[in-house]
């Protein structure tokens, strides 16, 4: 038999061709996946719905990342802004920074807040400090008119001469508030309305004189009449000031 080692050879060769030709395409094919599966970057990409659920899908992203992206869309959306023109990364680092600037703008409002709290809080002081401190009131005299219907008093009066202090720095012009009698131990015997409306010049005092009738079926009447002057304290507590220079403070618009 006659074999020819020539045509024999010349097939064994063109079958290895065809298999390194087979393996070529295979190569190549897998090098046209690799170089789409490595192309541009996710954060380089113009913004698209499709790149938002691209974005949403990445593993190129952490999940701080993403949360910005979507924030920055919602707002976008919201005020109607154009982010076509952004990049991925673009829009991650603009949003960054407008949260940044809302942070930073909500913590300077609320450090107003308490700047203006403060000052609030400061000017209420003084004016409770003018309230408290501005008038001292004290019992100097006190008498008693008994009932005498021959004398047309038919219940019994009590007089008293206070003593008004103006110890601030302005002229009080008139003030109201109720004056509180107590005995030795502090207790309570009887409140009183007393309105003042005469010019008191600053650091200077005057008196005031005073009478009200006893209601004979009251206790608290009974016992402010019946104790001495010298076991008798007095509570004063300024409702309303008014000085001449024309500033008013009320204790009900500042408490």
């Amino acid at each position: 038999m006659y074999v020819d080692f020539g045509l024999l050879k010349g097939r064994v060769e063109l079958k290895r061709l065809k298999r390194k030709k087979a393996a070529l395409v295979i190569i190549v094919s897998l090098m046209v996946v690799v170089l789409s599966a490595c192309g541009k970057p996710i954060t380089e990409e113009l913004y698209s719905e499709n790149v938002s659920q691209e974005v949403k899908n990445s593993t190129q992203l952490t999940q701080e990342e993403k949360d910005y992206y979507s924030s920055a869309v919602e707002n976008a959306n919201s005020v109607s802004t154009d982010l076509s023109a952004k990049t991925v990364s673009q829009i991650i680092t603009d949003e960054k920074e407008r949260q940044l600037k809302i942070v930073e703008e909500e913590k300077k409002r609320q450090e107003e807040i308490k700047r203006k709290q403060e000052e609030a809080e400061k000017e209420k002081q003084a004016q409770l400090k003018l309230l408290n401190e501005s008038i001292t009131v004290g019992l100097i005299k006190k008498s008693v008119t008994y009932a005498d219907s021959d004398k047309w008093i038919f219940s019994d009066i009590i007089n008293m001469t206070l003593d008004l202090n103006n110890t601030s720095d302005k002229v009080v012009k008139g003030f109201q508030g109720v004056i509180t009698f107590e005995d030795m131990f502090g207790n309570e015997i009887k409140s009183l309305n007393v309105k003042y409306d005469n010019p008191i010049e600053a650091g200077s005092s005057t008196s005031y004189d005073g009478s009200f009738e006893v209601n004979q079926f009251m206790d608290e009447d009974n016992e402010l009449r019946d104790t001495p002057l010298e076991k008798i304290t007095v509570d004063f507590k300024m409702d309303q000031i008014i000085f001449d220079e024309g500033t008013t403070i009320k204790r009900s618009e500042v408490e």
